[in-house]
C-alpha cells in the first residue's frame, strides 16, 4: 500500500497545484460546502483505488453521503479507508500553501491497518503501518528530528482573532504558537520533529483529520489523546462525531494535561 499511496498522493499533488476551480458543487453530510478541488481529489483517490486495491474495500469520506464498497475481490478481507483529499479547503482557497491529504484504513474491528498523510506544497509525506513508519520514504522510529525549541501547533476558531482566555496557560508553556490551518499537516510536523504538540481543544475535530497518526503515534513514541491525557478510541468511524485531541511527544504531553483541570 506505501507505493500505492504515495502513486495516489503525487497524481492529486499535481492537480492541486496546478490551481483547482473553487466553485461550489454540493454540501456535504456534516453540512458544509464542497468545492470543485475537493470532488476532483476525492474522485481522483477512489478512483486509483478502485483499480489497485487487493482487497475489499468500503469508502469513509466527509464528500459522500453514503459508503460505498468500491472493490469485490473473491476470498479477500473487508476493510475500510477514511479519506481526506483536501484537509485546509479555506488555505487553498486563499492561496496560503498549506494543504494536505489524509489516509486510514481500518479493518472491522476499527484497528489502523495502514495510513498516509502528506503535504501538497512541502511534497512531506508520511506512511505507517502495523510494522513501521516511514517519512519521505525513510523508515524511522523516532520523530524525524528534535525540535530547535518548544512549538505548539494549537487549532482555534476561524472567528477568533485572539486565542480564548482557558488556552493562555497552555500556551505560556511553549516558546513559539503557531496555528497553520490544515490539521494533518500540522501533525506532519510533530511526525517529523518540527514540532513538539498539536493541540485542538474545540472538540469540533473529526476522525478524517487525525486517523493517519494512530500507528504514528504507535511506532515514535508519541503520544495521541485528549486534553487530559486519555487515549483516544474508536467507536466507530464517523466523521460527524467531534473529538478534543493532543498529538505530542510526552514532555509536551505533561505540560498540556498539567492544566486540563482548567480547561
Amino acid at each position: 500500500m506505501r507505493k500505492l499511496f504515495g502513486s495516489i498522493f503525487n497524481e492529486c499533488r499535481r492537480e492541486i497545484l496546478s490551481g483547482l476551480p473553487s466553485r461550489r458543487v454540493g454540501v456535504n453530510p456534516k453540512g458544509d460546502v464542497t468545492k470543485y478541488f475537493d470532488s476532483r481529489i476525492n474522485g481522483l483517490i477512489i478512483g486509483k483505488l478502485r483499480k489497485k486495491t487487493p482487497v475489499n474495500l468500503r469508502i469513509v469520506s466527509e464528500e459522500l453521503s453514503e459508503n460505498p464498497l468500491i472493490t469485490v475481490r473473491k476470498c479477500a478481507p473487508y476493510y475500510s479507508i477514511i479519506i481526506d483529499p483536501v484537509d485546509g479547503s479555506d488555505n487553498y482557497m486563499a492561496k496560503t500553501p498549506f494543504v494536505a491529504m489524509a489516509l486510514a484504513v481500518f479493518d472491522d474491528k476499527l484497528r489502523p491497518v495502514c495510513s498516509f498523510a502528506g503535504n501538497y506544497y512541502t511534497s512531506d509525506t508520511m506512511y505507517a503501518d502495523t510494522k513501521a513508519v516511514y517519512f519521505n520514504g525513510n523508515r524511522i522510529k523516532r520523530p524525524f528530528r528534535k525540535p530547535a525549541k518548544d512549538l505548539l501547533l494549537l487549532s482555534v476558531s476561524d472567528t477568533r482573532p485572539k486565542y480564548p482566555k482557558k488556552f493562555i496557560s497552555v500556551i505560556n508553556e511553549f516558546d513559539i504558537v503557531r496555528s497553520f490551518g490544515a490539521t494533518a499537516g500540522e501533525m506532519l510536523y510533530v511526525v517529523k520533529g518540527e514540532a513538539s504538540a498539536f493541540v485542538d481543544m474545540r472538540g469540533k475535530l473529526t476522525l478524517e483529520n487525525f486517523a493517519p497518526f494512530f500507528l504514528a503515534a504507535k511506532h515514535l513514541g508519541l503520544e495521541l489523546t485528549d486534553e487530559k491525557g486519555r487515549a483516544i478510541e474508536l467507536r466507530s468511524l464517523s466523521l460527524t462525531k467531534g473529538y478534543k485531541l493532543v498529538f505530542a511527544a510526552p514532555a509536551a504531553l505533561k505540560k498540556i494535561t498539567r492544566h486540563s483541570a482548567r480547561l
